[in-house]
């Protein structure tokens, strides 16, 4: 009888579990699929997104609504959507960062930063 509540009581974690993976996943993808079916314009009004360095260096620069991939050293990935606010300030993941202190936060936690489009894998087929 014991045996039997030990392993309801298990199945049962085992499965709110695997329910809380199986919604986390699905909204990562419907993320990336958002991400994919946006069509990339050329931004020509200047209203663009100029990520830098701690040294206000450009690195790369994103259109309104686009991603960006934020690597962590520990493996960790996280895609965030970026808003253009005004050219030194951003909406990162409803967040109001300035792009230079952004810069200089993200390095200061090993973050490495890059485009979504540089980060996606191509399909196999």
């Amino acid at each position: 009888m014991l045996g039997f509540i030990l392993g309801t009581m298990t199945g049962g974690a085992m499965g709110v579990f695997a329910m809380c993976l199986l919604i986390s996943g699905k909204r990562e993808d419907e993320a990336l699929e958002r991400c994919r079916m946006k069509p990339k314009e050329i931004i020509n009004h200047g209203a663009c997104i100029c990520f830098v360095d701690c040294k206000g260096q450009e690195l790369f620069r994103l259109s309104d609504g686009e991603s960006l991939v934020q690597n962590a050293p520990n493996g960790e990935r996280n895609v965030s959507t970026c808003h253009y606010l005004d050219a030194d300030s951003a909406m990162i993941d409803g967040k109001k960062w300035n792009l230079l202190e952004f810069a200089k936060e993200m390095e200061k936690r090993g973050i490495m930063i890059a485009p979504m489009e540089l980060c996606q894998v191509p399909e196999r087929g």
